[in-house]
């Protein structure tokens, strides 16, 4: 069987054309995966409140534990995207505190429990090659209108989520909301693919066992010497919000539904701060590794 690996150029299906063009930029000096790109402009608003914290742990994988009932869900506005070629598409984020030790690592980290993007390119890239949860969904621009910021979410029309955030108001407690952010050594995952059965097996058992299934984690980026862009200095606002899952029935969302339920079962107890800022993104994903 042809060996789909060609001078440490990665490959993803379809592998028949030669390596991915997903950051592997193969014209204007060759530029891979681990080299650096035009950061994308970055908007961000976001909340972080207090949850149940035995629902939470239902969905927490075996080999982390979780070190604080909490929620962040981060909607980011990507654009003018290096490896993109100047495009760009949204983002939305849904992660809590950690703690994974295993036989080699020890280390707190931002578990990403979902990730919903509204372009298929980086989601296909994210969860093949990185190991995210990520999922499509529709996610307008955000709504801005002076000191109110609103963001929606909605999957075959279905609006699943709903985040407002209002910068006139002041934050009950940015000091708890971040004080797992600053342990963090960065965003942790859970890489799952099911396999596919032997010829003669019951297909009713198909996809049924794992082919790949590890935790994997992308630290927090460093800049490096070589770095050739400046990057600004976040300046965060914070401030209170809402936010609010709707729980969807098989009807409403068919495929993916039980993420919305899932995030639905997770009461907001209590809005510690929510935030608003623009960032630089350097969009250097090749640091992610599987832990052990």
């Amino acid at each position: 069987m042809k060996p789909y690996s060609k001078d440490g150029k990665a490959f993803a299906m379809p592998v028949f054309f030669g390596p991915t063009w997903c950051q592997q930029q193969p014209w204007d000096g060759g530029k891979g995966m681990a080299d650096h790109y035009q950061p994308g402009d970055v908007h961000v608003i976001g909340i972080t409140y207090e949850t149940d914290e035995e629902i939470l742990k239902q969905y927490i994988p075996d080999c982390y534990t979780l070190n604080a009932p909490q929620i962040t869900v981060l909607v980011c506005e990507f654009l003018h995207l290096g490896w993109m070629d100047g495009r760009g598409y949204n983002l939305i984020n849904v992660n809590c505190p950690v703690h994974f030790k295993g036989e080699r690592d020890d280390l707190d980290g931002d578990l990403v429990l979902c990730m919903f993007e509204d372009n298929a390119d980086p989601i296909i890239g994210g969860r093949e090659m990185l190991g995210y949860s990520k999922l499509f969904c529709d996610i307008p621009a955000v709504r801005h209108n002076e000191n109110r910021y609103v963001a929606t979410a909605s999957a075959y029309d279905f609006q699943f989520m709903k985040l407002e955030i209002d910068t006139s108001k002041p934050a009950a407690d940015v000091a708890k909301a971040t004080a797992w952010e600053k342990k963090s050594a960065g965003k942790m995952h859970y890489k799952y693919f099911p396999d596919s059965m032997e010829k003669g097996e019951d297909p009713k058992t198909n996809f049924t066992k794992a082919g790949i299934s590890y935790p994997v984690i992308l630290p927090k980026w460093e800049k490096p010497d070589d770095y050739p862009y400046e990057l600004r200095t976040p300046e965060i606002t914070w401030c209170d919000g809402t936010i609010q899952f709707n729980e969807p029935t098989w009807y409403d969302w068919p495929t993916n539904g039980y993420v919305g339920k899932g995030l639905a079962s997770l009461p907001v107890k209590k809005v510690l701060a929510a935030r608003q800022f623009v960032y630089d993104e350097p969009c250097e994903y090749a640091a992610d590794y599987r832990l052990r």
